[in-house]
């Protein structure tokens, strides 16, 4: 995809992570309504079954072939990405999706960090000042001031961890291997472990309404699929710590979509969207200018 964009290899890979922010910013209505009918693990095993299976079985043979280092990392991804949701999961359960999406959004603040202490890939000054600019935008458009912090916090924050990790394990990995086949094996991973605790955690629905077919399909193809291989191909040209930060339009996207479809954002609101688009343009003028 990136190959025949070789005077704009870093544009081209931008631009995808903002398509994959905005696909996972429009799918939250639907989940939210599927979510009335079905538990959030059955859901997600659902999601990424259908997933895996139309990634995966056309690409059985190269899977078949492939590396043991492509099973591992693949694997390690899968396994971080299912934390993040089932942190996330527990989470909401005492939180509300306002704060849930504010704390999540926290992974822009720690994906700089992490790569200074982990990755020793330490962040120009510019990324930090970015990522502080995004954080307090997306404090203003998702969490309402003065609210006190719950248990569910606390859960959510490991969501926002496991989400920085994933970005910095996606930066390592994506270059050593066909992004097709390891998107196709951290879906399976997923779907694996969702499976494997959704008898446990909750009641198996006994059939699927038409909004949450809708909502599976919709999640599975475009906001898992489409978006994870988008995601790892972008981030061969993209450095972990600008890809957290073009991930950050994701609730900025959410807060459109639900405007359009009735609800209003506050000034407030408003103001942290302009934050963070403010964060996003520092960033990437002053990469360009070197």
């Amino acid at each position: 995809m990136f190959r025949s964009t070789q005077r704009y290899p870093t544009l081209a890979a931008d631009l995808a992570l903002v398509v994959v922010a905005f696909i996972w910013g429009t799918t939250f209505v639907l989940v939210k309504s599927a979510l009335q009918e079905i538990g959030p693990f059955t859901f997600l095993a659902a999601r990424f079954w259908i997933a895996f299976l139309a990634l995966g079985l056309p690409l059985l043979g190269r899977l078949w072939r492939g590396e043991r280092s492509l099973w591992r990392n693949g694997g390690l991804l899968g396994v971080v990405l299912f934390a993040a949701y089932a942190f996330q999961t527990a989470g909401l359960r005492t939180t509300s999706a306002s704060k849930a999406a504010f704390i999540t959004g926290l992974s822009v603040v720690l994906v700089p960090l992490l790569a200074a202490l982990w990755l020793r890939q330490l962040p120009r000054p510019v990324a930090w000042l970015s990522a502080l600019l995004a954080t307090v935008g997306l404090a203003l458009l998702s969490m309402p001031l003065g609210q006190s912090l719950v248990v569910g916090d606390g859960l959510v924050l490991g969501c926002a961890l496991m989400f920085a990790i994933h970005i910095l394990l996606v930066g390592r990995y994506a270059s050593r291997h066909d992004p097709l086949a390891l998107s196709a094996v951290q879906m399976g991973v997923v779907a694996l472990l969702s499976g494997a605790v959704a008898p446990w955690a909750e009641s198996l629905p006994a059939r699927l309404s038409p909004v949450v077919w809708g909502a599976l399909l919709f999640t599975a193809l475009l906001a898992t699929v489409l978006a994870l291989v988008l995601q790892i191909s972008a981030q061969r040209r993209t450095p972990p710590h600008r890809a957290a930060l073009l991930l950050t339009l994701e609730p900025v996207f959410a807060a459109l979509t639900a405007y359009l479809l009735g609800e209003r954002l506050t000034p407030q609101g408003w103001a942290g969207c302009a934050l963070i688009l403010i964060a996003m343009v520092m960033a990437e003028v002053v990469e360009r200018n070197g």
